[in-house]
């Protein structure tokens, strides 16, 4: 399997049990180290930097990783590449691992969340915009991927408003700023979408609403999760992978982050790069909800957060989680901070 900065990986739409790769430039030397497989949810956004930098960064080899970093092609099926041994760690939204941990029985546990508030916006026009979730109720909605983040907040949305989601058409429509076209063509109502296709919009200056899923489902919004056996069994490894994403976060705190940004390009393709400004913008956007809870809760999980989440996919009737603490465990985190 490809790995180091020196190569590009790109995933698009099949199933990741193939992991189809598209390789560009010229092959990477051979790295020593212990190998260390990632993967993040969807592709390479801006919004993945950190992790993207922490391999383009160097910090993962200096905790003696020879690191490969997937870009996945929705959540489910980069769940399925760390239940079967294959990924190590992959980057979750909160209501994907409690979902798949409590309704499918798959054996998921957090060690960090990089993002304790949400990065999913409910999205539609100026002209007709979707106010609240009464609005959306019934209508034809975009979400990013099927069995994903955005469907899952879209149902626990629905059901939290008392409304079934069985109404509420669903397009997969990807995660792009292109989706408010196909409102306004009246494709469809309104898309779920994270907070760079937000920041976009705003930059091109089109008239759109947008609200935070957080308001009618608050949890964990990103996590970091490896396989309740990794955990039990992976200890020190664990803590090393912590240490690297935290160094490469806290290099990200940078005034500038242009030059971090040019760097992980040259290993991955990272979407909007060509508009490097709004790509800034995008990210610092992102790195301002990592301390929405103050920089003293970087990477930690919080269990107030697991606690209300898990509340609130009881209360809408999804799934039970008679006790939260089962999807979550900061001692590699408390260990990699010491």
């Amino acid at each position: 399997m490809p790995s180091g900065p020196g190569r590009r990986v790109l995933l698009r739409g099949a199933p990741l049990l193939a992991l189809p790769m598209v390789l560009r430039g010229a092959p990477a030397r051979a790295q020593a180290g212990e190998p260390v497989t990632m993967i993040t949810p969807f592709g390479f956004i801006i919004d993945f930097l950190e992790m993207m930098n922490a391999v383009a960064g160097g910090h993962l080899q200096k905790q003696g990783f020879a690191p490969t970093l997937l870009g996945g092609a929705g959540s489910a099926q980069a769940i399925q590449q760390v239940v079967s041994g294959r990924v190590k760690m992959l980057r979750i939204a909160g209501i994907d691992m409690m979902k798949a941990t409590a309704q499918a029985g798959l054996p998921l546990v957090s060690i960090a969340t990089i993002y304790q508030g949400s990065t999913f916006y409910m999205v539609s026009s100026g002209e007709k915009p979707l106010a609240d979730i009464a609005a959306v109720d019934g209508k034809r909605i975009g979400i990013v991927s099927v069995g994903g983040s955005t469907e899952n907040f879209l149902d626990l949305m629905l059901r939290k408003g008392g409304f079934d989601p069985k109404r509420t058409r669903r397009e997969v429509v990807g995660n792009s700023p292109g989706a408010l076209g196909l409102v306004q063509q009246g494709r469809i109502d309104g898309f779920i979408a994270s907070t760079n296709v937000v920041e976009n919009l705003k930059e091109q200056g089109a008239a759109f609403e947008a609200w935070s899923t957080d308001r009618y489902a608050p949890m964990p919004s990103q996590c970091y999760a490896v396989s309740k056996d990794s955990a039990e069994r992976d200890g020190p490894q664990l803590v090393r992978l912590l240490r690297a994403m935290r160094a490469s976060a806290e290099e990200l705190m940078a005034p500038d982050v242009a030059p971090m940004i040019q760097r992980a390009s040259r290993s991955f393709e990272v979407a909007g790069i060509r508009n490097m400004p709004l790509t800034v913008k995008t990210f610092e956007a992102s790195r301002r909800a990592w301390l929405s809870r103050g920089r003293e809760n970087l990477l930690r999980n919080l269990p107030d957060l697991f606690a209300d989440g898990a509340k609130e996919l009881a209360d809408a009737g999804i799934v039970t989680i008679p006790d939260p603490t089962v999807l979550y465990d900061n001692r590699f985190i408390e260990e990699a901070f010491a």
